[in-house]
């Protein structure tokens, strides 16, 4: 085992390894009429193809989010439609927190599916939201506000409770932020979730910090299901703080059609059913806390890749 000084110097020399190859490699994944932006917490390409707009991460060219602006509501991106999974156990949502705003592309489903709802979007990154206001269109409203901030940091001060809380949130390399990982934070989430509220939380991970992810948000929500579309490498988690009704045979018994203008989006039943995933952890999967959470090294394949 490492001791806690060798951690942090691989921890140190992995990030300018990964910082190095960023730069080094930038034009790799970018077109000539793309744009590229970097803050503080990303580097994404923009690009677009027709008339769709494309955020993509620069490390690996990884398409994180999309918005077709012939179609603004549509969900270009797969996993986005499974997000709305939530409707299946809170169909009538009063308020929504999402942690992530990439393009926009929830929100503006969202709000014209639930057009009464308030949706709190809160994202770290002041860029992302310049950028999608820019070359998507997206604004805030009063029913679709935007808090740039931490979103663990937003809930520790907040005194509301949600009926969702959508957590989609992803800095460089592709990575969720530690401290959006662990027990703690699950924990802080399900307290902050209304009687019936679901947790909806979009994993993307090599295969053993997705292990790690997935047994942490187990260890917080007994009753849970995991969803994963075809050919994609995005799983959606879906937690409840109580145990009945079992999530995963309401989604897999579900006859009833969502709303209309979710299924007109490309949201469909027949979609989520195909796409709930059995999934055993090996028995060494370690669970995250705050004082153990090493997604450095479980991301580690991903870093050489």
């Amino acid at each position: 085992m490492m001791n806690l000084r060798q951690r942090l110097l691989r921890f140190i020399f992995c990030s300018i390894f990964v910082v190095l190859s960023i730069t080094s490699s930038s034009g790799a994944w970018a077109g000539e009429s793309d744009e590229i932006f970097e803050s503080a917490y990303n580097y994404i390409i923009v690009d677009r193809q027709g008339s769709i707009v494309s955020f993509r991460r620069l490390e690996n060219g990884t398409n994180v989010s999309a918005i077709d602006l012939n179609q603004p509501t549509f969900q270009v991106i797969p996993y986005t439609r499974l997000l709305f999974a939530a409707a299946l156990f809170k169909g009538h949502p009063h308020k929504v927190l999402s942690i992530g705003l990439g393009a926009g592309a929830f929100n503006r489903l969202f709000n014209v599916a639930y057009p009464t709802t308030e949706l709190t979007t809160v994202e770290i990154d002041p860029m992302i939201e310049s950028v999608a206001e820019k070359l998507t269109g997206f604004y805030p409203s009063p029913t679709n506000k935007v808090s740039i901030e931490d979103g663990r940091r937003f809930l520790m001060h907040s005194q509301e409770r949600w009926d969702w809380i959508v957590v989609d949130a992803y800095v460089r390399n592709s990575q969720t932020p530690p401290h959006l990982t662990t027990v703690e934070f699950f924990e802080l989430a399900r307290r902050h979730l209304t009687e019936d509220g679901v947790l909806v939380v979009n994993i993307v991970a090599p295969q053993a910090l997705f292990y790690s992810q997935l047994a942490t948000l187990r260890h917080v929500f007994q009753n849970n299901v995991i969803l994963e579309p075809p050919n994609h490498s995005n799983k959606v988690f879906l937690g409840s703080a109580h145990n009945t009704p079992d999530m995963t045979s309401t989604i897999t018994r579900a006859e009833a059609s969502l709303q209309p203008i979710l299924m007109k989006n490309g949201v469909r039943i027949e979609d989520i059913r195909k796409s709930v995933l059995r999934v055993s952890l090996p028995p060494e999967t370690i669970i995250l806390t705050d004082d153990f959470a090493p997604t450095e090294f479980l991301g580690e394949d991903w870093n050489r890749n």
